[in-house]
């Protein structure tokens, strides 16, 4: 009987400590090439369709950023197409569609958050908080993961400089 409680409860405990663990994040999906995350607010920097593309990568339901607006014209394979979140990392498992990414997020500032990554399968499924995301080699053009935290100095000094100018 002992034995079997103590099964038990260390199936319970390894059950939680599963559950902790699979909510801590082990990097994040960002911005090709390492750039920082800021976008320009004192002026347009951001003035055209290929400098807004990659944060339309993040979020389809955006109609502008910084200086450029949406055109029905812009020709990409993101336009009026959802992000597709998959409940396993296999194409053949359940999938569904979303418009953004929730921990995707713009400061009145112009700094933003990116997408926590929990875990990854090979070299292109990634897992977020809405589920697993497929890095294609057209989505590797914008964005790729990176281990670890993003940039809270940078963050601090863009802030710094937003404040005071």
């Amino acid at each position: 009987m002992r034995l079997v409680i103590l099964f038990l409860v260390s199936a319970l405990m390894g059950s939680q400590l599963g559950e902790g663990s699979a909510t801590k994040a082990i990097g994040y999906i960002g911005f090709d090439k390492g750039k920082l995350w800021a976008i320009q607010f004192n002026d347009c920097t951001v003035y055209d369709f290929e400098g807004a593309e990659k944060y339309l990568w993040f979020d389809r339901s955006l109609d502008s950023i910084s200086c450029y607006k949406y055109k029905e014209a812009d020709k990409s394979f993101l336009r009026n197409s959802p992000i597709l979140i998959y409940d396993a990392p296999d194409f053949d498992a359940e999938k569904h569609a979303i418009d953004s990414f929730s921990e995707f997020s713009v400061s009145k500032s112009g700094w933003g958050s990116f997408p926590k990554v929990y875990s990854k399968s090979g070299d292109c499924w990634f897992r977020v908080k809405e589920g697993w995301v497929y890095l294609s080699s057209s989505d590797r053009k914008f964005v790729r993961f990176y281990q670890g935290e993003q940039d809270r100095a940078a963050q601090a000094k863009h802030d710094t400089y937003f404040n005071t100018h």
